[in-house]
């Protein structure tokens, strides 16, 4: 058994060169304790295009405005905790109902009050983006979420600029719960809700529906796109980032022929009309 000074005389000292970050859209994302969608839905996007870079923020999973707001009093502990020292590109927060409640504007700041001068995501403001980018005006809306949620959701549609021509609602309680929301079940909601509506869109809201494995299915069945908040945040951080998110199978807005948006920076200094500034 060696002492520390002669293990010091083994030691090899060794020296090395640092490697560049990783060549992929770097995303750190605040998810909910109650989510289980989200971080397998996004599983399934990345790639090679992204890296996300996660943690979570602690909710009742109450389907209520009061505890929904509560939820702000964690985003930022929970932004500090993702990868340290690492450098994000995007920083984006996983919940549809809580940022409508919240507000864009201040969960975009307590994402980034030490994350540094880097866009921002969410659903809501992801999903606004996307109905834009599709030329979608009029919205029809599948909600898992009580009369209480989707009141102030169909408010800022429509301040939006949006026609919400159907809002159906499941009326569900606790946010596990939305993620048990069965493929027939939404199918049937569906069919109830899109003939004769003549909407441009349907929107299904909530990270925790599991949706994506469908989209294509419905785009088809009913010849209308499908955006659902999972799509739409991954959609958005791409472009965010000026990258173009490409996910074959998973709908139209993630398969879209396009260039990418100015960067946040070029946005910034005017030299482009990035997304941010279409909302």
């Amino acid at each position: 058994m060696k002492t520390l000074d002669e293990f010091k005389q083994f030691e090899i000292p060794l020296t090395y060169q640092p490697a560049p970050r990783i060549n992929r859209t770097h995303i750190g994302l605040v998810q909910l304790s109650t989510d289980h969608s989200l971080e397998m839905d996004w599983a399934k996007l990345l790639g090679t295009q992204a890296a996300v870079f996660s943690s979570r923020v602690y909710y009742s999973s109450e389907m209520t405005p009061e505890a929904l707001d509560n939820i702000a009093n964690g985003i930022g502990e929970a932004s500090d905790l993702i990868a340290y020292g690492l450098p994000m590109d995007v920083m984006a927060f996983g919940c549809t109902s809580a940022t409508i409640i919240i507000g864009e504007e201040r969960v975009g700041q307590l994402l980034t009050q030490n994350r540094g001068n880097i866009p921002t995501t969410n659903p809501w403001t992801a999903a606004k983006a996307a109905f834009k980018r599709l030329g979608a005006k009029k919205i029809a809306v599948f909600s898992p979420y009580p009369t209480d949620v989707n009141f102030p959701l169909y408010q800022q549609l429509t301040e939006a600029g949006f026609d919400v021509v159907r809002l159906g609602s499941l009326g569900i309680e606790r946010d596990t719960d939305i993620t048990t929301v069965s493929r027939e079940s939404m199918l049937e909601a569906l069919e109830n809700m899109l003939p004769d509506c003549d909407a441009d869109l349907v929107f299904m809201s909530c990270t925790n529906l599991r949706v994506l494995d469908h989209i294509k299915e419905i785009e088809d069945r009913f010849g209308i796109p499908v955006v659902c908040s999972n799509s739409a945040m991954f959609w958005h951080a791409m472009h965010l980032s000026g990258n173009i998110a490409s996910c074959p199978g998973f709908g139209r807005l993630l398969n879209l022929d396009e260039s990418p948006y100015p960067t946040f920076e070029q946005s910034k200094d005017g030299e482009g009309e990035g997304i941010e500034a279409a909302m």
